[in-house]
């Protein structure tokens, strides 16, 4: 007799994930309040310290800059309904992220720090969700164990000290998933969970678009589907779902195309719809999140393999530790992998909404093998001496860190050689134990923790402002233009954006492509100025410029250089009668 279809995919399913309840098969899925609150302060450190320090360094150029100048027009307009950039309607995305900065700079006023504190606090909060909420699906020692993974991985922690919409929508995101699944998981659903989740949407579609219901409402009906018991949702519950996003999106949706007519077809058709079509400018291949994940996700992702293993394995061992609740994490994972592989436009910042269930995925792991008392099979053996593998993957990761911010920097800073010195001790430290024949060590295992916290503190505290300075054109140019207080510095054909941060001291002008009789007629005015270009530009600039100026590029940065006088500085006569120069 044949097995219908649908019916042989949710056997397998079910097979496949066996248990009812995560919490279930746990060991410690009841903790006391003093385990509870000791876990609360180590999460939250973790957190605050990765997150938290140094979020001065110059903005990186063209997100950061874009959506800074984004809020600060916002607050200058007193448009809050139509984003504008350089004074023309910028329609590639809801404003949410723009308001939440823009309510930045008039708290905290307009510096770096307070552009990136409304995606900082996104990832904080994500990372204590992941946890909160987590608990109450897969167990407070799995959850625990997932939010001190997320953590530590690396692209995620840094994309929450950028200004990019993506660390705001992944809050929403994982705050959906987790508040609906809540909502129906148990016997008899929960409407106010529900209702949670539909209005974490509507602020992730307010975010980003239509992306964010795309990426919650799927795994929610397939999970239930192939369960195909009581999580199953049906009409009622996304009649419910979708009203919180008619309340919350639909009036700005309204209002921005009622004053922009092109809002429409330029926003659902060309830069949702196309562009996941096509690609637009960054079309990459299908299989571009694979190691992408692993990048994004480091140091945590050297655990990933043995995730692959615990969820795939047909043994029956590991199927009696998995739950239908890890089923629903790897469906939306898988999900959300797929999609954007799938879609012909791909950063690397795109993938960030499935970190968290790949996290919380990977403390199920941690906590059923590792972690449990009884646990005697692969997963556990091979992940035994784990912290020393990885803490000298980490060591090695810091040395070359520390090169690369010695070779930016052009010498070594004072932290860089401590920093250094703890590597050495380190790593002294665990080659002398590294034959030392030990069973699980709890204490190895958070003595890799405290160093993934340490490189990772390094590389966003330290590296990365580096990086930020000696790719940031404003800072070039600012450095270039130390020697005369009176040069002027001129953008011609590149946006100003991030000038209200690193220039507002200097002189600043700007002309577009199409301005080019102004500018040689500025030019021709100036004694010596600092010039802003694109390679694209920069040969029909040395023509315009060729008979008054000479442009010598600086050894920073491409696109800045030092306009110097070769001819004297035109003189006319005012009305007065007196020469003005």
């Amino acid at each position: 007799m044949l097995i219908p279809y649908k019916t042989k995919m949710r056997h397998v399913w079910d097979d496949h994930f066996p248990a009812p309840a995560q919490q279930a098969v746990s060991p410690a899925s009841g903790w006391s309040r003093r385990q509870r609150c000791v876990a609360w302060v180590t999460l939250i450190a973790t957190a605050c310290v990765v997150l938290v320090p140094n979020l001065a360094y110059p903005l990186i150029e063209p997100d950061e800059t874009r959506y800074a100048q984004i809020a600060i027009e916002m607050i200058d307009s007193r448009d809050w309904v139509t984003p504008t950039l350089g004074g023309k309607a910028y329609l590639d995305k809801p404003p949410l992220m723009y308001w939440l900065t823009a309510l930045s700079f008039r708290t905290f006023g307009t510096t770096e720090t307070a552009a990136r504190l409304p995606s900082m606090l996104s990832a904080l909060a994500t990372i204590l969700f992941v946890f909160g909420w987590g608990s109450r699906v897969v167990g407070r020692r799995s959850a625990w164990l997932g939010a001190m993974s997320l953590s530590l991985c690396g692209g995620f922690v840094l994309s929450g000290r950028f200004l990019i919409l993506d660390s705001l929508l992944t809050f929403f995101t994982t705050l959906c998933l987790l508040s609906g699944y809540i909502a129906v998981r148990g016997q008899r659903h929960r409407p106010v969970w529900w209702m949670v989740s539909g209005v974490a949407c509507a602020l992730g579609v307010l975010t980003k678009g239509p992306v964010a219901l795309v990426l919650c409402a799927p795994p929610l009906i397939v999970s239930g589907w192939l369960r195909a018991d009581h999580s199953r949702t049906r009409i009622l519950h996304w009649v419910a779902f979708v009203v919180p996003m008619v309340v919350v999106c639909v009036p700005w949706y309204i209002a921005v195309a009622k004053f922009n007519s092109q809002f429409v077809d330029y926003f659902f058709w060309e830069h949702n719809y196309q562009r996941f079509m096509r690609g637009s400018n960054h079309e990459q291949p299908f299989w571009f999140y694979i190691p992408i994940v692993f990048a994004a996700m480091f140091p945590a992702s050297l655990l990933l393999p043995s995730v692959g293993v615990f969820v795939a394995s047909s043994a029956s061992r590991k199927r009696s530790l998995r739950s239908k609740d890890l089923g629903f994490l790897v469906c939306g994972s898988v999900w959300m992998l797929a999609f954007f592989s799938a879609a012909s436009c791909k950063l690397p910042t795109y993938i960030l909404p499935a970190i968290p269930l790949i996290c919380l995925a990977m403390g199920v792991m941690l906590d059923q093998t590792v972690f449990r008392r009884d646990a005697v099979d692969r997963i556990t053996n091979y992940l035994i001496p784990f912290p020393r593998r990885a803490t000298v993957i980490l060591i090695m990761a810091c040395g070359s860190m520390i090169g690369v911010d010695a070779w930016l920097a052009g010498s070594v800073s004072p932290v860089s050689v401590l920093v250094g010195i703890g590597c050495v001790v380190v790593l002294a430290i665990v080659l002398a134990n590294w034959n030392r024949n030990i069973a699980v060590d709890r204490l190895a295992w958070a003595g890799t923790a405290m160093v993934s916290v340490g490189v990772m503190l390094f590389a966003s505290t330290v590296l990365l402002p580096t990086i930020s300075s000696e790719r940031s054109v404003y800072v070039e140019a600012f450095r270039v233009a130390e020697d005369d207080a009176d040069a002027a510095i001129v953008f011609f054909g590149e946006k100003p954006h991030g000038a209200t941060f690193h220039l507002s001291q200097r002189q600043t002008v700007a002309f577009s492509i199409e301005w080019e009789d102004e500018f040689v007629g500025f030019a021709s005015n100036q004694r010596d100025f600092v010039l802003v270009t694109d390679d694209a530009r920069i040969e029909r600039t040395r023509e315009v410029l060729a008979s008054t100026h000479r442009l010598t590029v600086s050894p920073r940065h491409e696109h800045v250089y030092r306009a110097s006088r070769i001819t004297p500085v035109a003189k006319t006569v005012a009305s007065t009668g007196k020469v003005s120069r």
